[in-house]
Order: structure tokens, then C-alpha cells, then sequence
């Protein structure tokens, strides 16, 4: 009876992992894709500098030649709790399939680009497999220079309207909407910092600074007005004053509005890469993650009241 019980437990978890309840890819398998990809990136650079030839001269084309060993290493992560996954590189066919549960996976490699000393980063996908397939779920890693320090981001059903249409000379690649799509990450590797947010609180705290210390003046300016004679030159200065404070915050104000609602309406980010070299969780821990994931919890409290002894008592 217990095991039916736990058996029962089993297969109602599978298919909530099934359902998208569960992440397919969880931190601990990015980071082991990550790692993976860090050997092969030292074995490489290794072999180059025995012919003289220094693989980051050129870091698109470094990336390129990383770009199979993230498609490899993630089928060999995620093939340790899927059977089948498949990752065959033919042009034209998904990166990554989990068929147990019916996912494709696009994965991309990308360090930025630099110009005028500013790092950019341009998430792209191509534009008539995006199109064709209407959705699909996308695994961006973002690297440093070095590749010590990254970003792994997943995001789950984007489509054409995530990805701006291409323009004449991209070959085809289309450009993420970082409006509609960056919502959607999940980072389980770096973060990201959303610049607008920091500006539009940095703006509204001036505002109301600035509203605080104007209402205080004019406080003071009333009192002395009151106390001026109406006929008096000093009351006439008084009222001029007034007017010049009101309208150098209310142009202050305006100036400040504008700048809200910029930032209201455009959206900055900042990536913020992590190192995984030292990111590594003994095997027994990842382990008990794992179960206690799949289980979520519940079966272990099951299995302690069947081991209990007063629930085993007879009367």
C-alpha cells in the first residue's frame, strides 16, 4: 500500500514537471553546462597558443567554435534526468530537444560588442525560424572576455513579436524587444539590473526634495509677508520673490517630469555576470536538491508518518 501510495506520488510529480510547473533547466544544471563549457573553452585556448594563434584576438569567432559545446554540454547535463535529448547541429533543426517532454531549445552565445568603450549586448535570433516556428524557448549565455564570468538566461515562449523584424544587411538576424521580452527571463546564473528603475527612483526622490524644500520657503516668504507693511517697498519684494521661487520650481519640476517620463517609457539594462568556478555543490547536496525538487517536499512528509512508530500502534 505505501508504495502504491509513493508510486502514485511519483507520477503525479512527472507530469507536473510535464505541465511547466518545474523548470526543465534548473541552476545547478546551468552551472554543470557552464563548467563543461569552461573546460572545453581552456582546451581550446590551450591548443591555440601552441600554434602561436591567441583565441580571444576575436571573440565572435571564439564564440562560434563554443557555440557546439554549449549545444553538447547541455545535452549531456540535461540527458542525467531526461531520456532522450537529442542535439544533432543539422541546419535547420532545433539546438536542443528534450523529447520526454516535447521542448526545443535555442541556444545562444554572445559576448557583446564594444564601441566608443561601451560593452552592448544585442540578444538575436534568426528571423525565419522564429517565424516558422511561432514559439520557442531560448537558452542566451552572455560571457566575459575571459569566460570566467556569465549570464545564463532562459526564456520560455518567445515569438516574433519578442524580436524586432531584421533590417536590410542582417543577414536575417532579428533583435530581441527588450520591452516585451526581457520580462520573461529567468536568470539562473547573473542577474540583471533594470537602469530605468534606478533613474526613476533617483528622479522621484529629487522631486520630492525639491517639492519639500519649495513649500518650506514659501512658508517662510508668507510669514514675512505677513508681517510687512502692504504699503511698504519690502512687502512688494517680498511678493516678487514668491513669484521668482514658484516659477524656478516649477520649471525645475517640468524639467524633472520630462526626464521621468523618459525613463518611463525606455528601458536600460545592466548584465550582471557571475563567476562559476567556485559555484560547485558536493554531488550528495545536488542529489538531495534534486529529490526534494521532484517531490516538492511532500513525500518526505508521507514517508515520515508511515515510519512512525505511534502510527504503527495497535489499540
Amino acid at each position: 500500500m505505501v508504495l502504491f501510495y509513493l508510486y502514485n506520488k511519483v507520477v503525479n510529480n512527472i507530469q507536473t514537471i510535464k505541465s511547466g510547473d518545474i523548470m526543465y533547466i534548473t541552476r545547478e544544471d546551468a552551472i554543470g553546462i557552464l563548467r563543461g563549457m569552461c573546460s572545453f573553452e581552456r582546451g581550446l585556448k590551450s591548443f591555440f597558443a601552441r600554434y602561436g594563434y591567441d583565441l580571444h584576438e576575436n571573440l565572435g569567432r571564439r564564440n562560434i567554435l563554443l557555440s557546439n559545446a554549449q549545444e553538447k554540454e547541455t545535452q549531456k547535463v540535461l540527458s542525467k534526468k531526461y531520456k532522450s535529448v537529442i542535439s544533432d547541429g543539422a541546419p535547420g533543426k532545433p539546438d536542443v530537444v528534450i523529447e520526454d517532454i516535447g521542448v526545443e531549445l535555442e541556444c545562444k552565445l554572445t559576448s557583446g560588442s564594444r564601441s566608443n568603450g561601451t560593452l552592448t549586448y544585442n540578444l538575436q535570433t534568426d528571423w525565419e525560424t522564429i517565424c516558422n516556428k511561432g514559439q520557442l524557448d531560448y537558452n542566451y549565455i552572455i560571457a566575459n572576455e575571459e569566460f570566467t564570468e556569465f549570464c545564463y538566461i532562459i526564456f520560455e515562449g518567445l515569438t516574433p513579436d519578442d524580436f524586432h523584424p531584421p533590417s536590410t544587411g542582417a543577414r536575417g538576424k532579428a533583435r530581441m524587444r527588450k520591452e516585451t521580452a526581457y520580462p520573461k527571463a529567468k536568470f539562473l546564473v547573473g542577474s540583471m539590473t533594470n537602469n530605468a528603475d534606478i533613474h526613476l527612483e533617483t528622479i522621484r526622490s529629487e522631486i520630492a526634495e525639491r517639492t519639500d524644500q519649495n513649500k518650506a520657503r514659501i512658508a517662510e516668504l508668507n510669514e514675512r509677508l505677513s508681517n510687512a507693511n502692504p504699503d511698504t517697498k519690502k512687502y512688494h519684494d517680498i511678493l516678487k520673490m514668491i513669484d521668482n521661487e514658484t516659477a524656478r520650481y516649477n520649471k525645475a519640476i517640468e524639467k524633472l517630469r520630462g526626464r521621468e517620463t523618459h525613463w518611463e517609457n525606455n528601458c536600460s539594462y545592466t548584465f550582471n555576470l557571475e563567476d562559476v568556478e567556485d559555484k560547485v555543490t558536493p554531488k550528495h547536496v545536488i542529489f538531495a536538491n534534486k529529490i526534494y525538487n521532484v517531490f516538492n517536499g511532500s513525500v518526505f512528509n508521507d514517508i515520515k508518518y508511515f515510519n512512525s512508530k505511534d502510527k504503527w500502534k495497535t489499540s
